[in-house]
């Protein structure tokens, strides 16, 4: 049943604004990271789970460059992949920034140097793992209109997330020199200002652009609801992790 565009967007700005009540975002590992400083251990299981996370988003984004037919959305996405890549300069590569961030705080919190070869040797659990290879379906369906759900979920979800894990960083603070924390801090407030720069209505419109009636609504849901469930349950398998420790 075709329904009117502007019934449409309303519908996705609603979808795009649910994410802060899902447990994607409201959850026990927040509330746990953000409670105060952990144990080192504990952070070692987050920084290890996180940081193989990340490695798959990065892929995540060049894929969804692939798997869209709409230039304007190609061309938003290669934006982003080349500021992930640091405009150019590898040294400022967000992966590179956060190997930094996450190898100086262990080595404080244990009080000896922490390695890139640590951090890279071990193994992500296998609800990371299983985190990584359904997220990967979701932005490689061949229906455009679940991956224009799986994007709006994955920008809806930027700013929050980081602004949340920086808090939790903050936690640390005390083990740097005021200068030194925020050095270490640049993988964070990157992230935050690019976030903060998104056009939410942007988002909205280009999902709204491949709904023409209820069946196309549905499966730009379906890319969406899937990247916040699956979300929420890395945050909670991660959260087990740092707890069992």
């Amino acid at each position: 049943m075709p329904v009117q565009h502007a019934a449409v967007t309303e519908s996705i700005r609603e979808l795009a604004g649910s994410v802060r009540r899902h447990p994607a975002l409201e959850n026990d590992f927040y509330r746990h990271w953000l409670s105060g400083p952990l144990p080192y251990r504990q952070v070692e299981v987050f920084a290890r789970e996180f940081y193989a996370r990340t490695i798959d988003t990065t892929a995540m984004i060049a894929l969804s460059v692939l798997h869209t037919d709409d230039l304007a959305a190609r061309v938003e996405r290669v934006k982003h992949l080349y500021t992930e890549y640091g405009n150019g300069d590898p040294d400022k590569a967000h992966l590179l920034l956060l190997e930094r961030m996450l190898t100086g705080l262990l080595g404080r919190l244990r009080d000896g140097r922490y390695t890139v070869q640590e951090l890279r040797s071990g193994t992500a659990r296998p609800e990371t793992r299983a985190f990584g290879d359904a997220r990967r379906a979701l932005f490689t369906d061949p229906d455009a209109r679940v991956v224009q759900g799986a994007l709006l979920a994955q920008d809806a979800l930027a700013h929050a997330t980081t602004v949340r894990m920086y808090e939790g960083m903050r936690n640390y603070k005390h083990l740097y020199e005021e200068e030194e924390f925020h050095s270490a801090c640049e993988y964070f407030y990157v992230h935050i200002c690019e976030a903060a720069k998104t056009d939410r209505a942007e988002l909205v419109a280009a999902a709204a652009a491949v709904c023409h009636d209820e069946v196309d609504l549905a499966q730009v849901r379906r890319g969406f609801d899937g990247v916040l469930d699956l979300t929420a349950a890395y945050w909670a398998a991660v959260h087990r992790a740092m707890r069992a420790v």
